[in-house]
């Protein structure tokens, strides 16, 4: 007769600090990476095939250890969990709920990045991307997290050059118009995008067009400066993003 085993239960993890006060029983890292794709936001998530929350679908991160910062357990995870390589990661908040993960008390440092959907090789890795409006069902407080790093990247939108690297190095203002459109969930009419996309100080017409193609040629933009940075450029939003915040893209 085979040996009935039982399954056994794991105590939540726990710790004090040297005072002996409760303290983090450990320290997880989550990137936040989204994509324009099919004309809206995107996050790529991952599906877990162990407990907590076994099937359920989570950013791809993980603990942390000694050997290594924060941010690079954030790209470590990211690589091992959906094959994508090194991306820019920007800081996005630390959540330390002690009830967000029913493991015990683990806060995590969350992480963003906005990256061309093509890096991923689908046929290749079990991550896939979900609109940022419609996603599965959440782990932990990852759909808290999502929200609010994209909160934070739209925001970022008409003060940074964070599109720069899902444009060519030339552009028009269509294509920079339905980048924008997809990633602010918003529509925008065509020559008020234009002039304050231009007001900016993001993008500079070249003085070149499109050639080769019938009708009126469109002009070539390129931005000012070609590495991505999250910094504030504005004061307050452009009058193009305040009037169109509650038009949300069909």
């Amino acid at each position: 007769m085979g040996v009935k085993r039982r399954a056994l239960s794991r105590a939540p993890l726990d710790a004090r600090n040297s005072a002996g006060f409760d303290a983090p029983a450990g320290m997880t890292a989550d990137p936040v990476i989204l994509a324009p794709l099919r004309g809206r936001l995107h996050v790529l998530l991952v599906q877990r095939d162990e407990a907590p929350f076994a099937g359920r679908w989570s950013l791809p991160g993980g603990f942390t250890n000694p050997s290594e910062r924060p941010e690079q357990t954030a790209q470590r995870k990211l690589t091992e969990k959906t094959g994508v390589g090194a991306v820019y990661l920007e800081q996005l908040q630390t959540y330390a709920d002690p009830h967000r993960d029913p493991r015990g008390w683990i806060p995590s440092i969350a992480y963003l990045a906005l990256i061309d959907a093509t890096v991923l090789r689908e046929e290749e890795t079990v991550a896939r991307w979900f609109p940022v409006d419609d996603p599965p069902p959440l782990a932990f407080d990852h759909e808290l997290i999502i929200r609010d790093g994209v909160e934070r990247l739209r925001g970022k939108l008409w003060y940074s050059n964070i599109a720069v690297g899902l444009l060519p190095e030339l552009f028009t203002m269509p294509q920079a118009r339905r980048l924008y459109e997809a990633i602010s969930g918003v529509r925008y009419e065509p020559s008020n995008f234009r002039r304050e996309l231009e007001l900016s100080g993001l993008v500079r017409a070249t003085g070149e067009v499109v050639k080769g193609v019938p009708g009126r040629p469109a002009a070539l933009y390129e931005f000012g400066v070609r590495s991505p940075a999250w910094s504030l450029r504005r004061s307050r939003p452009p009058a193009v993003a305040r009037a169109a915040a509650s038009a949300v893209v069909k």
